[in-house]
Order: structure tokens, then sequence, then C-alpha cells
């Protein structure tokens, strides 16, 4: 009946019938246990949305592509310069939300997830230094980031559009705390098969330094890739039916 409701207010709202899918499941912000509602319902919704979800203009999340990230990072012979390309995302579908707060008051959001398996492939071209050694190199990386605690911190606002209000995330924040990392770079000096395994090698053995230059860049850029999605998610549907007052 709630499904339903819903619906012939978004046929009010916008002249014709939204059906929100049925295991879209709300709640409401005045419900002193929020928090608790929204961590079992978005357990419940993950697995669903990481396919991608016509009504909220969601593509599959699993894998989740980008065509381009750029890195530039320090000066003279401590910088690095890195360009992946075609890059997908694979390991969403496997994500655990572990715990969720929101404050609607002051517009904040927290999530925290633990992903598996997160495994970042692409292209690359690589030059500069990386641990204060010359690297360089273009061809296939594989970034797998295993058992990640992955949380993530947003702010929000609401935006008022033909006369209703929508959500809107303004900022993201995120940080990363994987169990391991590997790293491969395919063709790393030119094809030259000595330098490109013991530059590996070093890459492997000191993974958490390496994780901390460059992995903070990459994932900025797939999380402002989801901003835009959460943004183009909340577009068509009027706050207080995402998160209504009452249910009742």
């Amino acid at each position: 009946m709630r499904l339903i409701l819903l619906a012939v207010t978004l046929y009010l709202a916008h002249g014709k019938i939204i059906q929100l899918p049925s295991y879209f499941k709300v709640c409401a912000r005045s419900d002193p246990n929020f928090n608790e509602c929204a961590l079992k319902n978005g357990r419940e919704i993950i697995p669903h949305l990481v396919k991608g979800e016509n009504i909220f203009n969601l593509p599959p999340l699993d894998p989740f592509e980008i065509k381009e990230i750029n890195l530039s990072e320090g000066q003279g012979e401590g910088q690095l310069n890195l360009t992946l390309r075609d890059v997908k995302l694979h390991g969403l579908k496997d994500a655990y939300l572990q715990n969720h707060s929101t404050d609607f008051d002051n517009g904040h959001n927290s999530v925290l997830l633990t992903v598996p398996q997160l495994k970042v492939l692409g292209t690359y071209n690589i030059s500069g230094h990386i641990l204060l050694l010359p690297i360089r190199g273009t061809g296939n990386i594989n970034i797998t980031l295993v058992d990640t605690k992955c949380m993530v911190r947003y702010h929000f606002t609401k935006q008022n559009v033909s006369g209703e209000d929508h959500g809107h995330i303004i900022s993201t924040k995120v940080h990363l705390d994987p169990k391991r990392m590997y790293l491969h770079l395919d063709n790393l000096f030119n094809g030259e098969k000595r330098l490109g395994n013991q530059m590996n090698k070093l890459l492997d053995e000191n993974w958490k330094e390496v994780f901390d230059e460059i992995t903070p860049h990459i994932a900025a850029s797939f999380i402002e890739m989801f901003r835009r999605l959460a943004n183009g998610f909340a577009k068509p549907i009027p706050y207080d039916l995402l998160f209504p007052e009452t249910l009742s």
C-alpha cells in the first residue's frame, strides 16, 4: 500500500506514474531509530542497485566504469604522473553495509562498507618517481584491494525544483583502509622484464606506502562520479518521498 501511495504522489508531482521498485523501502526521518531502519533497508537494497536501475538513472555499478583518471603528485625528482584509461572497478556487488548514520538537521551522512575484494583494471601511462625511484611505462594495470573498509561521508542539502524539494549532495569524502593491496603494472620500462619484475616486486613489498601515494587520487575520481550518480538518483524523486517525515 505504501508503494502505491508513493507512486500516486509521484504522479501528482510529475504528471506521470513512476513505480518505485518493490525492493526499495524508505524510512521515516522522524523515526528515532531511523539509522537502524536505513541500515537494514540499505543492506537489502545494495545488491539490487549495483545492477543498475533505470528509474533512478543508475547504470550498472559492477563493474563501474570511468574513462580517464589523471594523477600528478609532487615536484622535481619526486614528481609522479599517472594516467589511467578505460578503468573498471569490480567488487561492489559484494559490498556489505556495516554502519549508517544520518543527521538531517545538519545535512550529514556517513556509511561504512566492507568490500572483500575491490579490483581496478584498465590501462596506464606512468612517468616520474615512485618510492623515490624512477618509473616509466605504458600497459595494463591491476590494483586489487583486499578486505577493504570504506568510510564515505557526505554533506547534503535540499534544492527546490519546480516547487518541490529534492536531495542534493554537495561534497563527499572517502577513506579506504584495506588489509592488503596488490598492484601490477604490465610492460614497465618498455617491456624490459628484469627491470619491470624488480619494480613490481618493490611495489608489492611496499604496498602500504604506494597505496597512500596513489590510491586517494584514484578513489577521489570514483567518488566524484558516484556523487554525480547519487544526485541523478535523487533528481526524479522528491525529498519527502525518499525521506518521508512519517510513513502513515
